[in-house]
């Protein structure tokens, strides 16, 4: 039997239907809730006594998916929430959608990197997981002195019928060309090195 120790989100993804795809390594946890329609127990009972029992079974219908981020980035924000972003050379302005419309959200597919490791450490290869058919929610922003900013993001992952749930994919990469984090000083950096 094949077995992975897995350890650390290497990387995440959200690829926007027909649009942009985020990527970032600034997430350090992931969890996944499945949301299940539980089936009702039928019975068949003539002048109280039972006849017949028999137990519908369980549906799963997807993932509610909880990634905490743990920086601020409004070009995410607001593919995963709605609302619009303002840059002038730079993020300027982020403002969220309005009260009492539908905010504007896109599909998109949230792909998870989690690294095998091995008993002398990583081994090189990743399993790639992808949760198809995804919508965000409304983000509530908390602050705590002392405490860096986390955004935690809460993803409803619902496949269309007859389609996987989700996909393991092993890959020994990761996505080529792709800046996993991008700093404006990490990027000042790299011109005075070049």
């Amino acid at each position: 039997m094949e077995q992975f120790a897995l350890c650390d989100v290497v990387m995440t993804q959200i690829k926007v239907s027909g649009g942009t795809t985020h990527s970032f390594a600034t997430a350090d946890e992931i969890s996944c809730e499945p949301v299940i329609e539980e089936g009702e127990t039928k019975n068949l009972t003539i002048k109280n006594k039972l006849i017949a029992s028999k137990q519908v079974p369980d549906m799963v219908l997807g993932h509610d998916i909880t990634c905490k981020d743990n920086v601020f980035s409004p070009s995410l924000l607001a593919d995963i929430q709605g609302g619009t972003v303002e840059d002038s050379e730079g993020f300027a302005k982020y403002t969220a959608p309005n009260v009492g419309a539908m905010p504007n959200t896109k599909a998109f597919e949230f792909i998870a990197y989690v690294e095998v490791v091995g008993d002398d450490g990583p081994t090189g290869e990743y399993l790639k997981y992808t949760f198809p058919n995804c919508k965000g929610s409304f983000i509530s922003p908390n602050f705590k002195d002392g405490d860096y900013y986390a955004n935690e993001y809460t993803i409803k992952s619902r496949p269309a019928l007859n389609t996987s749930l989700y996909t393991v994919d092993l890959v020994s990469e990761l996505p080529v060309g792709v800046v996993a984090f991008k700093h404006p000083a990490l990027e000042t950096e790299e011109e005075l090195i070049d």
